[in-house]
């Protein structure tokens, strides 16, 4: 990526060609919708359909279009197990519906709510400002209440979409049983007022608390608890009831009026979930239900994520890391269709790669006019809020990574000067912008985070208070000679990374010891170790005064 970045990487047609497509719909308010259902904590790989709903957005009301995006929060899903970081009693909750279950840490009103809030929270960091929409409360609404309706009285043809969309692959053995549990089938399951459960049984073996009968004249409705076997006769009106999962998805799209959503490759394949409720739209709301946005899935090292079993990494995982532009890019420059990968321990080439894009976008590189086009394109769509008049130096991020873990032995005060003069120099400043400045601490406590949790052991740099004994003792006599050479080298001009790692050479030599050598000796003496980063750079950012008087303690 010398002269720019390779193009058949970016694939950000698919932007104009959604946008396209939604705008077909001619409607007053274009509403993008996205959804979650809170049965642990929610991972990064959602953020890319809450990114992909913002940009369409975004370019909806480029073209002076009245947009919004919801959020919609499924915390009515009964509870099927917990993942393993969970203290509460599966036995005790199992069933229940998410948002009746309390909040363990006592901050939020329920389970589901703590889980949609720890993600709510990174809303304005990522730059998606969805309106948020309880699923629990949204079924204590008149309009999801008609909906329902709606459905029960619609029960044969959706009963009839069902055989005909989850029974398609079915053998005939199975698609005749199936057949036949649809007899006396309703889309409607009870919350129990005696349990409060919506379901018996956990993770493969449950039985919905399904009515068993339902009277469209005097909305009356029958139903037999299979957890505690609970059985009665009443008004839908003073029930609590949840559609089925296939089913619950049309009615809220028809409720809320939703024009778009992105869905990711699970619910979207041909005949999914999808699929099945556009077709209740149809035959049962009677309207075409919202354009589809088939989308690929994050993976975080080659696995995918699972909420469930607590297989995570969760956006405030990712801004403890890096940045929420360079997320925003990762996800939309590549075509909808490509699974994305992402790697913690390649995190610093990833920074690097955005960082040059940037410069790109602000005339700082050279590259051809079709890159320089598609970043203009891309570079705005990446950021969380408007793009500032004029560029603002970052520091590299690998710099900072060494940086950052030297706060204890250098103070703050240092450490910000030695950022500052690299900023300088690396851009030709003769002051660092303020806006550049500020960004300094972020940048400093996101590298020093990776360096501690997915950097390898070289990334990773301690420089002990002294020198340790055991370490003096293996230092020869040829060591000594080399070091006090060394020292003449630091009390002299200063010199930059460069000129001062071949001093090193050109010492040694001196002194006839080989290189490999010296380089040792110095990084024992520095940090205990065999290798290390750089060590021109590190010297530098030690600083000649340290450093000399670390040599001094060992002669």
């Amino acid at each position: 990526m010398s002269n720019g970045f390779p193009e058949e990487e970016y694939s950000i047609h698919w932007i104009s060609d959604v946008v396209d497509q939604v705008l077909v719909r001619d409607v007053d308010v274009y509403r993008i919708s996205t959804g979650k259902s809170t049965s642990g904590s929610i991972h990064i790989g959602f953020v890319r359909e809450l990114v992909i709903a913002d940009v369409i957005k975004r370019k909806l009301i480029e073209a002076g279009k009245s947009a919004r995006t919801l959020f919609v929060v499924d915390d009515y899903d009964p509870v099927r197990s917990f993942p393993p970081s969970v203290s509460l009693s599966l036995d005790e909750w199992v069933g229940k519906p998410y948002s009746d279950v309390p909040d363990e840490f006592g901050c939020c009103q329920s389970f589901g709510a703590h889980v949609a809030n720890e993600l709510i929270e990174t809303f304005p960091a990522f730059g998606v400002d969805p309106e948020v929409i309880w699923q629990s409360k949204l079924y204590e609404t008149p309009e999801m209440q008609e909906a329902t309706r709606i459905c029960l009285r619609n029960t044969e043809t959706i009963r009839d979409i069902l055989i005909e969309y989850v029974a398609r692959d079915f053998n005939d053995e199975q698609k005749a049983d199936y057949i036949e549990s649809m007899r006396t089938w309703y889309p409607v399951s009870a919350i129990c007022p005696s349990c409060g459960r919506i379901q018996a049984g956990a993770k493969g073996e449950i039985v919905p608390n399904r009515i068993t009968d339902y009277n469209p004249e005097t909305d009356m409705v029958s139903f037999t608890c299979p957890s505690c076997g609970h059985s009665t006769d009443a008004p839908l009106s003073e029930l609590r009831v949840k559609l089925s999962w296939r089913i619950d998805w049309p009615a809220k799209w028809y409720v809320l009026n939703v024009t778009c959503e992105p869905a990711g490759k699970d619910h979207s394949v041909k005949g999914g979930s999808f699929d099945t409720g556009l077709e209740v739209s149809k035959r049962v709301f009677g309207w075409d239900g919202p354009v589809k946005v088939p989308f690929e899935w994050v993976l975080i090292g080659g696995r995918a994520m699972a909420t469930s079993e607590g297989i995570i990494f969760s956006p405030k995982v990712w801004l403890s890391l890096a940045s929420p532009e360079l997320y925003r890019y990762l996800v939309l420059k590549p075509g909808l269709e490509r699974a994305i990968d992402l790697h913690p321990e390649r995190i610093p080439d990833m920074i690097d790669e955005f960082d040059r894009f940037e410069r790109v976008y602000y005339g700082l590189e050279d590259v051809s006019e079709d890159q320089r086009e598609l970043t203009e394109l891309l570079y705005p769509l990446c950021l969380p809020e408007n793009v500032p008049e004029e560029y603002i130096p970052k520091l590299p991020f690998k710099f900072a990574v060494i940086t950052s873990q030297m706060q204890d032995i250098l103070g703050s005060t240092t450490i910000l000067e030695r950022c500052e003069q690299v900023l300088k120099k690396q851009y030709g400043l003769d002051e660092v912008p303020t806006e550049a400045k500020d960004m300094i601490p972020i940048r400093l406590h996101r590298a020093k985070t990776w360096a501690q949790e997915y950097g390898t052991e070289r990334d990773r740099v301690e420089v002990p208070a002294s020198v340790p004994k055991e370490i003096i003792d293996t230092i020869t006599e040829e060591d000594r000679d080399f070091l006090r050479e060394f020292v003449g080298v630091l009390k002299g001009e200063p010199l930059d990374d460069e000129e001062l790692q071949s001093k090193v050479f050109e010492t040694a030599r001196s002194v006839g010891m080989k290189d490999k050598r010296a380089f040792v000796v110095l990084y024992r003496v520095l940090i205990s170790r065999k290798s290390g980063p750089r060590l021109g750079g590190f010297l530098n950012l030690l600083g000649n005064e340290w450093v000399l008087k670390r040599i001094k303690s060992v002669l």
